[in-house]
């Protein structure tokens, strides 16, 4: 009986170790989704902001559109850019980025750029993927104003080059604190739907200087802020589902130590009624 409740007693113990590191763990998440979503806030009024001007310029761009709003042609591959995590403990965050890669991306053809330590360590060691770079797979430096210019120039040079078909990156889109979407979002060719103004037709905007070249000067500032908006609303949703993933680990903690002490208290009553019999039945027999 004492070795049953010894091992009652250490699991109890063991437990409560482990909640304590599931209960800061969440703490620390709640603390970066306020950070992250603050930044998403600020990011999206931005990018949609510039989306609107770059979608109205390539509108106007006559009488033949700009290289950068077509596909290069030939039987080219698609350069994929995949954000994944740097750590784990977030639920089914990077698996649904797993099954939605497997599901979009020609693994003998298309090339993966990968973004984070889960999707290097995921598709590095899957051998149906031919074509995988692993060299900018630091996440945190994506969300660094330099490495985002930096990010962005190495896409538009990749898509100058003519080597590529078209560059589209895959995140996870934030739709609340509990749902969260992997989505595909084509970098180039630009690929932006226009809403025209209240009387645009009878009042055409006046562009100054000529589109062209107001396409080709906020390029890489469109390029690297949807990079950044991107990554921080994935950053977003990791930390939103790492918080939920510790939050339903302590309520099974709690459920588990609520069994686990009533098992105990069992035991040791059971214990305790065995002695409390023997003191009697020897006392009787002498």
């Amino acid at each position: 009986m004492s070795l049953g409740l010894t091992k009652t007693k250490r699991r109890i113990a063991s437990v409560k170790s482990t909640q304590k590191i599931t209960k800061a763990m969440e703490m620390v998440a709640t603390v970066k989704v306020k950070r992250f979503r603050d930044a998403y806030e600020q990011s999206k009024d931005y990018i949609e902001g510039l989306s609107k001007v770059m979608a109205k310029l390539l509108a106007y761009d006559a009488p033949s559109s700009t290289h950068y709003a077509k596909e290069n042609e030939g039987d080219l591959p698609v350069l994929y850019i995949v954000i994944t995590s740097d750590l784990g403990l977030c639920a089914s965050y990077n698996t649904n980025l797993y099954k939605f890669v497997d599901e979009h991306v020609d693994k003998e053809k298309d090339i993966l750029v990968l973004i984070g330590e889960k999707g290097v360590g995921h598709f590095g060691h899957d051998e149906s993927y031919k074509h995988i770079i692993t060299d900018y797979s630091d996440y945190a430096s994506l969300l660094r104003p330099m490495q985002i210019n930096k990010a962005s120039a190495l896409i538009k040079d990749a898509f100058n080059g003519k080597k590529i078909r078209k560059v589209v990156l895959i995140s996870t889109k934030y739709v609340n604190s509990l749902s969260f979407v992997p989505e595909m979002t084509t970098l180039l060719p630009l690929a932006l739907e226009d809403q025209k103004w209240k009387d645009e037709e009878y009042c055409p905007p006046l562009i100054e200087p000529e589109v062209r070249k107001n396409i080709h000067l906020l390029l890489p500032q469109y390029l690297g802020g949807t990079l950044y908006f991107k990554a921080v609303e994935s950053a977003l949703s990791e930390q939103a589902s790492r918080r939920t993933a510790m939050d339903n680990a302590n309520d099974n903690a709690d459920e588990l130590l609520n069994k686990l002490t009533i098992e105990y208290n069992k035991a040791r009553q059971g214990a305790i009624t065995q002695e409390i019999t023997e003191v009697v039945s020897g006392s009787v027999n002498a």
